[in-house]
């Protein structure tokens, strides 16, 4: 298959997960109500939405950093839009994080990238008992994995986040391919993988919190890079929250950067 990443290391790995990132900041740049701007050296996107996971750097340029933070800041600043700037996925002056709390920008997270050769043999997670694992393939699955994302959230974030993931060109045989477990019947857990740029980047394995430290996230996880391989691609890529990193270790992912989030909020 033309364009998949075939071969991985750390730093390709790096690479794939920036360049994967780009392409999910790309594809929602062409939400109707979104637009995408260029400066010198910088691309970012402004989706509209009251939300800074959904506005943020497409691709940004070392030398100029300090411009380009100011550049997106004063777009955001002017239309009174949150968004989030990730540092780690490429070079960047040392002084980066300086720059951008100068502009405003609060630091959020740490997490580290890692990456999974699906080549290589599959660690399987113990079963566990009453769990199904099921693609989503209409808008009510839509709107019950994001339910199931939020854990409780409020539902004017659930309501963004469905306005949003429902207008995407998610489904079996496209980019964005949605799982929702179910335990007993009932939904206790998400994942998705993207298929671009060259690799498989997992993303939102969340579980409900009643339902945690039983192996459901192992399964949602491998099911997610199941589903990567079975379509051709040979490497897998996330971001790993603390509570996660074990589980992705477990399956045999490795590290490969440290990805830091900063969010500017009007």
């Amino acid at each position: 298959m033309a364009g998949i990443v075939r071969d991985a290391d750390a730093s390709t790995a790096t690479a794939a997960l920036d360049a994967s990132k780009a392409a999910f900041a790309a594809l929602l740049g062409a939400l109707p109500a979104a637009t995408s701007h260029e400066g010198p050296g910088v691309r970012w996107v402004d989706t509209g939405v009251r939300d800074s996971v959904f506005n943020g750097v497409l691709d940004v340029a070392a030398e100029g950093f300090a411009d380009s933070v100011g550049l997106v800041r004063a777009h955001f600043a002017a239309r009174g839009v949150p968004f989030h700037w990730e540092t780690g996925l490429r070079p960047e002056p040392p002084d980066s994080a300086a720059i951008l709390t100068r502009h405003g920008l609060r630091h959020v997270e740490d997490e580290p990238g890692m990456w999974l050769d699906l080549t290589g043999p599959r660690r399987e997670p113990r079963p566990v008992p009453g769990l199904s694992i099921r693609p989503v393939t209409d808008r009510g699955a839509v709107r019950e994995w994001v339910r199931v994302w939020g854990c409780g959230a409020p539902a004017d974030v659930t309501d963004r986040w469905y306005g949003v993931y429902s207008a995407l060109p998610w489904g079996p045989g496209g980019p964005l391919r949605m799982f929702v477990g179910y335990l007993d019947g009932r939904p206790v857990a998400t994942t998705y993988v993207f298929l671009a740029a060259g690799v498989a980047a997992v993303h939102y394995v969340v579980t409900r919190p009643e339902h945690r430290r039983r192996g459901i996230g192992a399964a949602m996880t491998l099911a997610a890079v199941d589903e990567a391989a079975a379509a051709g691609y040979r490497v897998a890529v996330l971001t790993a929250s603390p509570s996660g990193i074990g589980t992705y270790r477990r399956l045999g992912f490795l590290e490969c950067c440290l990805v830091s989030t900063y969010e500017w909020v009007p």
